[in-house]
């Protein structure tokens, strides 16, 4: 009975050198690589460039397909017209060869 009583004062008096140390580990792995740890961070950084260099693809691709829709229908590109014909339906004339380039 004494030996329990003797452990219960020790644990109740040097608890906080057990604890404290646990409960700052955790606090620090989890600021480092939690939900909104720095490494969470520095991954959503890089997910947010690449998204915002595909918007700005998106963007210079929906330039151009609005400049050629604004042709088309101002009837000015005959060219134009005669050229997404070919490349799309693959129409061209018997003495012609059709070269793609990408």
């Amino acid at each position: 009975m004494l030996f329990l009583k003797k452990i219960r004062l020790n644990i109740s008096k040097y608890w906080p050198y057990f604890f404290l140390p646990l409960v700052v580990l955790y606090i620090s792995s989890y600021a480092f690589d939690g939900n909104n740890g720095l490494m969470a961070h520095a991954r959503l950084d890089a997910e947010i460039i690449k998204l915002e260099n595909k918007i700005a693809e998106f963007e210079r691709n929906n330039d151009l397909l609005r400049v050629k829709i604004s042709l088309i229908e101002n009837e000015m590109g005959q060219d134009l017209i005669d050229q997404e014909i070919r490349s799309v339906l693959g129409y061209g004339e018997n003495n012609e060869y059709i070269i793609y380039f990408d």
